[in-house]
């Protein structure tokens, strides 16, 4: 095989069940924070938000080399991603007028809403992510806390052709390419903690989960789609080693910052790739990014409307059950019309 062709990674694989379990851990992280309620999980939102920008490192880079045409392939990034996204902000940003505790015309004449709907539309949600008079007694006014990633993921596909003409243009090594860019932003994210704790400026610990500090999960997965053959070779031994270093993350120093990304990209990778328990789900269309989005508004509303007086477990049961129908729904109605739409012209 070509140094620079895409690999053939089966189908039949675990990948949709295990971006499941990811959006399934952002969820109940999500929840417990907002709500003040314990639902055990194994796996972090951390993890979670890594483990899908590790997949996305491992699936882009090779959908990039497909075509290696940089308009065919922001175009099928665009196709998936944009649609629900616009949708979850015009829905939020309309629908929770009915609980607000502003009056209709107060609303929508807000400056804070239009700065909502300008920095949302424009993936800056940290601008503004409150609506006027929305969700005021909850935890946090934030209506979506989980939309500041949008704006990493874009930039973390824009990378792919950048880095791809960069290794290419001044045939560069791309192991040691992808390797530097990962201590990179290893170094990125521990000087901005350090920043952050001697200073105790928050804007240091935003600034440290900006894109470069995601970069090291990403091209963690790059890493593994252009050794795949020998990922899964050795994929035993990874998956041992990368069970023990979790396992004794407590004794590494900054393991988060450092070799977790890695261990993280492994084990979700392997549990992808390895065995077929998992492979019935790809002939069903996959919700999980839709679940993504809309989670969090969800969350907001069950406990504004009182739904955790109820306890834990129903409250749950209405958040997952509500997320999955507006899931499906948005999908369905929206990102699938989007996502296979008819070419206009021969690409």
């Amino acid at each position: 095989m070509q140094e620079n062709q895409p690999r053939l990674i089966t189908r039949r694989n675990n990948m949709d069940l295990v971006r499941y379990y990811l959006a399934l851990s952002v969820l109940i992280a999500h929840f417990n924070y907002l709500t003040g309620f314990d639902i055990p999980w194994p796996t972090s939102s951390f993890t979670g938000v890594g483990g899908f920008f590790a997949l996305s490192g491992f699936l882009v880079f090779g959908s990039f080399l497909k075509k290696r045409s940089v308009k065919i392939y922001l175009e099928r990034r665009a196709r998936r991603i944009l649609p629900p996204y616009f949708f979850i902000v015009l829905l939020c940003a309309i629908g929770l007028v009915a609980v607000s505790d502003l009056s209709f015309s107060d609303y929508f004449q807000s400056e804070q809403w239009r700065k909502y709907m300008l920095a949302n539309l424009s993936f800056l949600n940290f601008i503004e992510p409150c609506l006027p008079g929305v969700f005021p007694g909850n935890v946090i006014q934030a209506v979506n806390g989980s939309l500041w990633t949008m704006k990493i993921e874009w930039l973390l596909y824009l990378s792919v052709p950048i880095v791809f003409w960069i290794y290419t243009r001044f045939n560069w090594n791309k192991t040691f390419v992808f390797i530097l860019i990962y201590l990179l932003s290893v170094a990125y994210r521990l000087t901005f903690l350090f920043l952050f704790q001697s200073t105790g400026q928050e804007i240091y610990n935003i600034l440290s989960r900006q894109i470069f500090g995601q970069l090291m999960f990403f091209y963690s997965g790059v890493l593994i789609y252009f050794y795949f053959d020998k990922f899964m070779k050795y994929r035993w031994y990874i998956f041992v080693i990368a069970v023990l270093l979790g396992s004794l993350r407590e004794y590494i120093p900054f393991y988060s910052f450092t070799i977790g990304p890695i261990v993280v990209a492994s084990l979700v990778l392997f549990f992808s790739m390895v065995g077929k328990w998992g492979h019935f789900l790809s002939k069903i269309d996959n919700v999980s990014y839709d679940m993504y989005l809309f989670h969090f508004p969800v969350i907001q509303l069950a406990v504004y409307l009182g739904i955790c007086r109820y306890g834990p477990w129903i409250a749950f049961a209405v958040v997952l059950v509500t997320t999955l129908l507006l899931s499906i729904l948005s999908w369905s109605c929206i990102g699938k019309r989007f996502m296979y739409r008819p070419k206009i012209s021969q690409q």
